[in-house]
């Protein structure tokens, strides 16, 4: 049976009436595609005194603020980060000259530690236990940088750069206290005055947490050789894989001339860096993108709003006698250039996909679409459960969907917490 059987196939209680119809999809099959009554939803899942909760998890917003849902209700946000270990929330509180932060266990709430810090800092990245967190000081000179690198032991290392530097995360090599290395972004170009989004040049540094000097990162691929190159682009979202030690951002790249293209710009923690060039299929040089992390962190696929996939393995990146060239680009759905930038996530061999009120789920293993929900929100971000089920956060509420376009669960998000870009379930 395939999976769209066994999907298909849950017996569910459906919350609200739904139209059912027939769409042709990629290759020979077809997929059930089904159309949410707006407005419904929430006031129908109210009627269900019953009506299960959603799984617990974590959503964190684009402003920093992390909120955190356990037994169906959800804490009030807080400002803090989600450790790379996914395990851990950093919770930071500045207040005059100081900064009080705090270690918690997502999965219990149990909080295993807290220490305070001098200056107003904020939290951009840790180790890939959660332990070490790298903080830099709000409202700083422009053309200046502190960096301060704290554990549940306290203050570990801090210095003033005459640069614009942004953690990105920590070598998995250490000392007997701490990591050997910072990996940081130096922006060389100054920040943009017109839009967030416009292009920066920048490069790699790697800060020896031994001196603090400022050093470069070795070629992912070669390590016999630095890499000291500049670039002038926009990131699109970064993805973390804990299994391999390394980070994912997706680009647009600009040249001299004005043209642009995309790359997956790669971080490795054990001090490499290289960049995936992406297929032309996906003109993700001018249309919106997403990554996700699937079949165990095995592969990591690349999403264009147009509805084109890449997959890359990720052994392929790391192993210098295999070319890190996408294996396989497939076109899973039929998207309009001009739709909505698309968010995903999986779980096993399924993957969802967010793009606009649309919820898709793709099977990994052949790249198709296998079902098709329109949801009476503008999706932000999206969850895979282990039951196949979709969680979606947009509009002001978290919703758990099933493949039939049945909704399980909903939950309204808590006042303060801004637009979600992602989700976290704690416990599967």
């Amino acid at each position: 049976m395939t999976n769209h059987g066994v999907w298909m196939g849950m017996k569910r209680r459906t919350v609200f009436t739904a139209l059912v119809v027939a769409l042709a999809a990629c290759g020979s099959t077809t997929t059930p595609s089904t159309q949410a009554t707006p407005g419904d939803t929430a006031a129908k899942v109210q009627e269900q005194a019953a009506a299960p909760a959603l799984p617990d998890l974590a959503l964190v917003s684009q402003d920093g603020m992390v909120a955190v849902v356990r037994n169906g209700e959800s804490s009030p946000p807080v400002t803090g980060i989600i450790g790379a270990d996914d395990k851990t929330l950093i919770s930071t509180s500045a207040s005059g000259a100081a900064t009080k932060m705090s270690w918690t266990e997502l999965k219990t709430g149990a909080q295993t530690a807290s220490v305070t810090v001098d200056g107003s800092l904020q939290a951009l990245a840790t180790d890939v236990t959660g332990k070490f967190v790298a903080l830099s000081t709000i409202g700083t000179s422009l053309g200046t940088t502190e960096l301060v690198v704290a554990s549940p032991g306290g203050e570990l290392f801090r210095r003033k750069y005459s640069a614009e530097l942004v953690p990105e995360g920590f070598s998995n090599a250490y000392t007997e206290s701490l990591p050997i290395g910072m990996f940081v972004l130096e922006y060389l170009d100054p920040p943009p005055t017109s839009s967030v989004e416009a292009p920066r040049r920048y490069q790699v540094r790697v800060l020896d947490l031994t001196t603090g000097e400022l050093g470069l990162p070795l070629n992912l691929r070669d390590k016999s050789q630095t890499v000291d190159e500049q670039m002038l682009g926009s990131r699109r979202g970064h993805i973390a894989s804990s299994e391999n030690g390394l980070l994912f951002t997706l680009y647009r790249g600009f040249n001299d001339n004005a043209s642009t293209y995309a790359f997956v710009h790669t971080l490795g923690f054990v001090n490499g860096v290289w960049c995936l060039d992406l297929p032309p299929e996906l003109q993700l040089q001018d249309l919106p993108g997403a990554m996700t992390l699937a079949t165990g962190q095995t592969t990591l696929l690349v999403a264009s709003s147009n509805g084109y996939v890449s997959e890359f393995v990720i052994s392929d990146i790391t192993d210098s006698d295999h070319d890190p060239l996408p294996r396989r680009t497939y076109r899973a759905w039929h998207g309009k250039d001009d739709e909505a930038g698309p968010t995903m996530a999986s779980f096993g061999d399924r993957v969802v996909v967010g793009q606009g009120p649309t919820l898709r789920w793709i099977d990994t293993t052949t790249l198709q679409q296998m079902a098709d929900v329109e949801w009476d929100m503008e999706i932000d971000a999206v969850a895979m459960l282990a039951t196949g089920d979709a969680l979606a956060v947009g509009s002001g509420r978290v919703s758990q969907i099933a493949p039939e376009g049945v909704l399980i669960a909903e939950l309204p998000l808590p006042s303060g917490l801004g637009t979600v870009d992602h989700l976290l379930v704690l416990n599967q």
